[in-house]
C-alpha cells in the first residue's frame, strides 16, 4: 500500500497557491487580488493533497487496478477540476478573471506535483511521522 502524504503536500500546495497569488495580482490588479489569492491558497493546497495521495487512496479499493494510466487519470481529473475551480472563482470576483495560461501552468503544477515529489522526496529527509 502506497504512503499517506501529508508535509510534502502542504508544502508544494503552499508553494503553487503563492504562485497563484501572483497569477492572481498580474490579472486582477485593483480588483480585491489579494482577499481573492487567500481564498485560493487553501484550495490550491487541497487539490495538491488529492493530487499526491491518489495511490494511497487507490490502494483501498481492490477491484481498481492501480497502474500508471489510471494514476495519470485521477490526477488529471483533479488537476482540471482545480482548474475549473480557478477559471470559475477568477470569473465570478471580478470583470477580468484569470488568463487561460495562468490556469493552465497552475493545473499543470498541480498535475506534476506528486511527480516531482517522487523525484525529490529520496533527496529531503523527514520525519516518518509526517
Amino acid at each position: 500500500m502506497a504512503e499517506f502524504i501529508i508535509l510534502p503536500a502542504i508544502v508544494f500546495g503552499i508553494i503553487i497557491g503563492i504562485i497563484e497569488m501572483v497569477f492572481v495580482h498580474s490579472d486582477e490588479i485593483g480588483m480585491g487580488w489579494f482577499m481573492h489569492g487567500l481564498h485560493a491558497l487553501p484550495f490550491t493546497i487541497l487539490f495538491v493533497f488529492a493530487s499526491m495521495n491518489v495511490s494511497w487512496v487507490l490502494g483501498f479499493f481492490g477491484g481498481i487496478a492501480e497502474t500508471i494510466w489510471v494514476d495519470i487519470g485521477v490526477r488529471l481529473a483533479v488537476a482540471i477540476i482545480g482548474m475549473v475551480k480557478i477559471a470559475s472563482a477568477a470569473a465570478i470576483a471580478g470583470r477580468v478573471g484569470e488568463r487561460f495560461y495562468h490556469v493552465l501552468i497552475i493545473g499543470a503544477l498541480i498535475f506534476a506535483s506528486a511527480y516531482v515529489w517522487m523525484f525529490l522526496g529520496s533527496f529531503i529527509p523527514i520525519p516518518n511521522w509526517f
